[in-house]
């Protein structure tokens, strides 16, 4: 994957309890980074606004929401496929020591996967946390993973009554009339 060039640090070692609230914009050079790291046809915008509250004793909870103008190749036929991408996560940070402590996360157990539960902290490393990551991972979960132009259709229209003739029994329906 292409080295990506979005970085966006927020300090939350002053957070209070009214939380803080930023607002992201990627810069033409950032989205040509993740337009070539995504191989996308094209990136026009990439924006987000994330808040940011304590969460516990050490922890921060982020609530965000990103918005994405994006072109992707079609599938079937490569033709641009332009889409509008707004997508909503939730994410939490704990410093490493209370990963470890809380008996909730999986640090010293097997991974347990259950759809309905939330995911597990993310560890906070230092006073600050570097969107740019959390942006283009976001942006990976919401992109469409397999993009179709309008009337892109993978099966050709088969007569009825007729043979394919692409099918591995066509061939063998062959010898069999020999």
């Amino acid at each position: 994957m292409t080295e990506l060039s979005l970085t966006r640090n927020i300090d939350v070692s002053h957070l209070g309890n009214a939380g803080v609230k930023q607002h992201i914009v990627a810069s033409a050079a950032e989205r040509q980074s993740l337009q070539a790291a995504f191989d996308l046809l094209g990136l026009v915008s990439l924006e987000a606004d994330v808040e940011l509250k304590p969460w516990g004793p050490k922890g921060v909870k982020v609530d965000g929401r990103l918005r994405a103008e994006v072109v992707q190749a079609c599938v079937v036929t490569l033709q641009p496929v332009p889409a509008h991408i707004d997508h909503r996560f939730s994410l939490s940070f704990l410093p490493p020591d209370a990963i470890a402590e809380d008996p909730r996360t999986v640090a010293e157990a097997e991974v347990i996967v259950i759809y309905d539960e939330e995911d597990p902290p993310e560890p906070l490393e230092g006073h600050s946390i570097d969107f740019g990551p959390i942006l283009a991972e976001q942006l990976a979960l919401a992109l469409d993973p397999y993009p179709r132009a309008p009337g892109a259709s993978l099966q050709d229209p088969v007569e009825e009554g007729a043979e394919n003739a692409a099918s591995p029994f066509a061939a063998l329906s062959k010898l069999r009339d020999k």
